[in-house]
């Protein structure tokens, strides 16, 4: 199985990326992610401090977050189309972290931009458990940050960013048994892959992530026609289907994939817009799953057992 390692890093998204690998439609591939940069190494307790230098590196740029693997080519994939990344096992590394710099757009202004001020804490992460404190521990609920194409030519995104490309959802659906659909812009769609997460809770309020880590995600990709009224990315799991969108303030994201969803009842579900839009009064599921990247994201889901 062929396998992207992290020896060469991007923080953009971009076609003028040299590609790192190429694969073949259907051909299931492992990527190694590099955890992002975390606190100083000096202000990590002391039991665990070997292990989270292990991997850490201070090499990535202290400005630049959500190192991306690969800018890896889906050979035939073409402008008109759209990929279909398939999530299969992730595997995080043993420790990860999470942080608060003092200020986030999702901190309520009342407390003031510093009031609690900066936190930080690092975390085994044993098995399935992550190890909280002494106390406490969160299972693990690994997903992936950052999936995402080029975008459209002569464009660059910063990884931070989320858009119709792909990037930087921080949606907890994209984990193993989902797949995410999103339009192709360049020969070869260009993947990029990063951001692991050991887990996270809605709206990333903190601002350093949920579990920020790194590991080794299983992924596959098929090439197929876009459709028509298709423009956001699109996530499928055994049990629901989900529409996203990014934007600020955050009830533009909301829009965004609420006309997605309807436009995808009508064309795939035989419903007019407007039956799908009394139908989504009755099951839709919604919630911003990210606060403070500079778009906010939204992501829409209908339970498959209402669509029959």
């Amino acid at each position: 199985m062929q396998r992207a390692i992290k020896d060469v890093l991007y923080y953009t998204h971009s076609g003028a990326n040299p590609p790192t690998m190429t694969v073949q439609p259907g051909e299931w591939f492992e990527v190694e992610t590099q955890m992002n940069r975390g606190p100083d190494a000096e202000l990590v307790p002391d039991d665990i401090r070997d292990l989270y230098n292990k991997h850490r590196s201070d090499g990535l740029p202290s400005d630049r977050g959500n190192a991306s693997t690969g800018a890896i080519v889906v050979e035939g994939a073409l402008p008109g189309q759209i990929v279909t990344v398939h999530v299969g096992e992730i595997k995080t590394h043993p420790v990860g972290w999470t942080r608060y710099a003092g200020s986030t757009g999702a901190m309520p202004g009342y407390l003031g931009p510093s009031n609690i001020g900066p936190q930080f804490r690092i975390v085994r992460i044993e098995g399935d458990k992550i190890i909280w404190n002494d106390r406490l521990s969160l299972p693990v609920e690994p997903m992936m940050g950052v999936i995402g194409v080029a975008p459209a030519k002569d464009e660059a995104r910063h990884n931070g960013w989320a858009g119709e490309w792909g990037g930087n959802f921080d949606i907890q659906e994209v984990t193993a048994g989902a797949k995410v659909s999103i339009a192709v812009n360049v020969p070869g769609a260009l993947l990029h892959v990063g951001d692991m997460h050991a887990r996270q809770g809605d709206g990333e309020i903190c601002g350093g992530g949920g579990i920020e880590t790194g590991g080794v995600v299983k992924l596959m990709a098929e090439i197929g026609p876009k459709p028509a009224e298709m423009t956001w990315p699109r996530i499928e799991n055994e049990t629901h289907i989900m529409t996203t969108a990014q934007g600020k303030p955050a009830e533009d994201a909301f829009r965004i994939a609420l006309s997605e969803m309807i436009l995808w009842l009508e064309a795939d579900y035989d419903m007019t817009q407007g039956e799908a839009f009394m139908f989504l009064a009755q099951v839709l599921e919604a919630r911003v799953t990210q606060f403070v990247n500079p778009s906010y994201s939204y992501v829409c889901k209908v339970n498959k057992r209402y669509l029959v």
